[in-house]
């Protein structure tokens, strides 16, 4: 575990740089074009503060996952509002991922058996958090762009959540 913790400090400390790299390969990749309308700022911003704060995103505690859902569904209400399409959003989120598991092995941490053990606990850990963050997102993306008439009662997103919890929690 205590690899894992190093991984994501690693993340952690480096938040700077890593947003800025994401920004960059947003900005120039064509399947996320709608991203082009933001500034490099706006870009950075958006990935800034989550992977200043992975070790809290990654952490298991009680009503962790429902923080989740909630950030990531708001998240993507703001992409719809911003005009932003659905895969562009979603291939934002394989970019920031596949990111930060490419960034963990340059490092050159891992080094002996048991940590690509270790790595591959974390990578499978980064996975889970994305799948995750990547269906709210799109809960709340589909959601904002419903007529307000149309959209779904608090009860009936928390149905989506219940009906999703046997999958979000993993022991």
């Amino acid at each position: 575990m205590l690899l894992v913790q190093r991984f994501t400090g690693l993340i952690e400390n480096h938040a700077e740089s890593l947003s800025q790299r994401w920004a960059e390969e947003v900005l120039s990749n064509d399947l996320t074009a709608g991203y082009r309308s933001f500034s490099r700022q706006e870009l950075h911003d958006i990935v800034f503060s989550r992977f200043r704060t992975l070790g809290d995103w990654l952490a298991r505690r009680e009503g962790h996952d429902r923080e989740l859902s909630l950030n990531f569904c708001k998240i993507g209400g703001e992409r719809h509002a911003a005009g932003i399409k659905s895969s562009d959003m979603v291939y934002s989120f394989m970019i920031e991922r596949e990111m930060l598991m490419s960034y963990v092995q340059e490092e050159g941490i891992i080094t002996e058996g048991i940590d690509l053990r270790r790595a591959l606990e974390f990578t499978s850990e980064l996975s889970h958090f994305y799948d995750k963050a990547i269906y709210f997102a799109l809960v709340g993306y589909e959601e904002a762009a419903l007529k307000p008439a149309e959209r779904r009662s608090e009860t009936e997103l928390e149905k989506t959540f219940e009906g999703f919890g046997h999958w979000l929690i993993r022991e």
